[in-house]
């Protein structure tokens, strides 16, 4: 039996056995909040790293093209890189917020099958259209009001994580109920029987943190 294996068991039963552990494994708040704080960390990254980007590219749009609307538009797009690149990030980030929540959080059988992931794909692009709108306007506004870009981005994302969080709540509430009173059948001794699939809830659950 190897050193390792000696080391590694105690080691592991410490772990589950601990109250970090048992935190964890109860409440979902804190590995929403894990879940979030890694997806979050990247969409920064993906913000920093787009907004050079934005900015090449409009300013190279801008001299290669002489339609009025083409050079109005690339530089409206230069004039609010950050807004651009913030929204980018954030398009693209909640796809991988979408897997975090349910490694971490809901659990990997929610999007087990291609018809269970795009479903809870398409299902938190829909519910958070209007987040993205509104988290890039107020992004922007911060901005204006002379904060840096790193302080209106996590500004912005303290915010929108708190409201998030009980929407996420109230979504998956509303599809267990949906979901139970779908399923409801009488057996023979006429009690009615409620049988849950789950397969609403996980749908409703790929909702990102901020």
């Amino acid at each position: 039996m190897s050193s390792l294996y000696l080391i590694s068991v105690p080691l592991t039963n410490n772990l589950r056995n601990s109250a970090f552990y048992a935190a964890w494994e109860t409440n979902s708040a804190i590995r929403f909040g894990a879940a979030g704080l890694l997806g979050n960390a990247v969409f920064f990254g993906l913000d920093k790293m787009l907004l050079p980007t934005v900015v090449r590219a409009a300013s190279t749009l801008s001299v290669s093209d002489r339609s009025a609307v083409i050079i109005s538009w690339s530089r409206w797009t230069k004039d609010n890189a950050a807004s651009v690149s913030f929204f980018l990030a954030y398009l693209l980030d909640i796809a991988l917020q979408h897997f975090l929540n349910a490694w971490l959080v809901f659990g990997l059988e929610t999007i087990s099958t291609r018809e269970l992931y795009f479903n809870s794909l398409a299902t938190t692009y829909t519910a958070y259209f209007g987040t993205l709108c509104g988290s890039t306007i107020l992004q922007a506004y911060l901005l204006q009001r002379g904060l840096s870009k790193s302080v209106a981005f996590w500004t912005t994302i303290g915010l929108g994580a708190f409201v998030n969080y009980f929407v996420l709540n109230f979504l998956n509430a509303a599809s267990e109920k949906t979901d139970k009173s779908s399923t409801t059948y009488n057996n023979p001794g006429g009690t009615d029987t409620h049988c849950s699939t789950g397969g609403n809830k996980g749908e409703m659950a790929m909702v990102p943190l901020w």
